[in-house]
C-alpha cells in the first residue's frame, strides 16, 4: 500500500476514534469518579499518570487546561496558571471543568495517553494537570471529587530541567503576583526582589505550592514528592491508592511508573540528584534562597525533603509567619 495511502488511513481511523470517544465518554462520569492530580510542570507528572493507569477500568485525561490545545479553557477564562479563592463563585470555571469532570473534553490532545479500546469501557477519569496547583483549594470547594494528589519535586530539580528544555522556559520573566500574594506583604516583596532567570523559577516554583501547602489539612489534598516515588515506589504508590479506597496490583503499578513518560526529553534531569551535576552553586543558592524566604524549607542543599516539615500540622503557620500573614487563623479565605 502507497504511504500516503497509508497516512489517509491511519488520519481517518483517528479521527473515527475520536468521534466514537466523543460520544461513548461523554456524560459517563460523576464527580467521585474522578481522580486528579497536578504539579508544577517538570515534576513528574506524566511518570506518576503512568502508574495511575493501573486503576481499573479508567481514562487519563491529559492536560485538559492546556491553553493552546483546549480552546474551551482559554474561553472560560482559565490562564497559564489559575489561582482562584476558594470561596469564590466562578462560574464559567466550575462550568467547564464539570464538562472536564463529566468526561465531555475529549480531544487528540486531552486522549492521547490512553488506548482507545481502554478509553472505551472506562468507567474512571484520571486526569492530570501541571500549572493547575494554585486551584486545587477552589477545586476542592467546588466539587466533590477523590482526594486529589498535589506531586512535588526538589526545586532545584524542576528548575535545572526547565532550563535546560529548549522552548517552554525561553525568555523568563519575573512571575506574576497572584491574587493570594496580597494576604503576605513579605512574600510581595520577595517577588519583587528577584532578578535572574533562576530566581523567577523559584518564585515560580513556590507560589505554584503555596495555596495548597497553607490549607492542605482541611482540604485533605495528597501531598506526595517525586523523591518518595523513586526511593519508595511500593509505600508511595500505597498510599495514594489507600487514600482513594482502590483495590490495585501495587507491583504492577510499581512497574508501570518506571515506564519513560511520553513527554520525557533527552533534556530531562534523571533521578534524584541530577540537578546537583547540572546547575552551578551560585545557581543553587539563589534557587534555595528564594524559596527559603517562600517559607518552603522542606527542600534545602540535601536532594531529600523533610517530609517531617512536609508533613507537618504546623506547616500552614511556618508558611504565614513567613509571609507575614494578614490573616493566620483563617486560611481557606487566603
Amino acid at each position: 500500500m502507497p504511504i500516503k495511502a497509508i497516512q489517509k488511513y491511519k488520519l481517518l481511523k483517528k479521527k473515527l476514534e475520536l468521534s466514537i470517544l466523543k460520544i461513548v465518554l461523554s456524560g459517563r462520569f460523576r464527580e467521585n469518579d474522578v481522580y486528579l492530580m497536578t504539579s508544577s510542570p517538570r515534576s513528574g507528572s506524566t511518570m506518576l499518570g503512568n502508574a495511575l493507569k493501573i486503576i481499573p477500568r479508567s481514562f487519563v485525561l491529559f492536560e485538559p487546561l492546556h491553553l493552546r490545545q483546549v480552546s474551551e479553557a482559554k474561553a472560560a477564562g482559565f490562564l497559564w496558571r489559575t489561582y482562584v479563592s476558594p470561596e469564590t463563585k466562578w462560574g464559567n470555571g466550575k462550568l467547564f471543568l464539570k464538562k472536564v469532570f463529566e468526561g465531555k473534553v475529549i480531544n487528540d490532545w486531552t486522549r492521547r495517553e490512553m488506548a482507545f479500546c481502554e478509553s472505551l469501557r472506562a468507567n474512571k477519569l484520571v486526569v492530570k494537570f501541571v500549572r493547575a496547583s494554585q486551584l486545587l483549594p477552589w477545586i476542592c470547594n467546588n466539587f466533590e471529587i477523590q482526594k486529589p494528589i498535589l506531586l512535588i519535586r526538589h526545586p532545584c530539580a524542576v528548575i535545572a530541567s526547565q532550563l535546560k528544555s529548549s522552548s517552554d522556559w525561553n525568555n523568563t520573566s519575573r512571575p506574576e503576583a497572584p491574587e493570594f500574594i496580597k494576604n503576605f506583604p513579605l512574600f510581595k516583596s520577595v517577588l519583587q526582589s528577584t532578578e535572574t532567570e533562576e530566581e523567577y523559577l523559584a518564585a515560580q516554583w513556590a507560589l505554584d505550592q503555596l495555596p495548597a501547602l497553607t490549607q492542605i489539612k482541611s482540604e485533605g489534598i495528597i501531598a506526595i514528592t517525586y523523591e518518595e516515588l523513586i526511593i519508595h515506589p511500593k509505600e508511595t504508590l500505597s498510599k495514594i491508592f489507600k487514600s482513594w479506597n482502590l483495590d490495585v496490583d501495587i507491583d504492577d503499578a510499581v512497574s508501570r511508573l518506571k515506564k519513560p513518560s511520553s513527554v520525557v526529553h533527552k533534556s530531562g534531569i534523571s533521578g534524584i540528584d541530577g540537578w546537583k551535576r547540572q546547575l552551578s552553586t551560585d545557581q543553587i543558592h539563589k534557587i534555595l534562597s528564594i524559596t527559603t524566604k517562600f517559607g518552603l524549607t522542606f527542600y534545602g542543599k540535601d536532594e531529600l525533603p523533610n517530609l517531617e516539615l512536609l508533613h507537618s500540622h504546623a506547616l500552614p503557620e511556618i508558611i504565614c509567619e513567613a509571609g507575614g500573614a494578614l490573616k493566620t487563623k483563617n486560611l481557606i479565605n487566603l
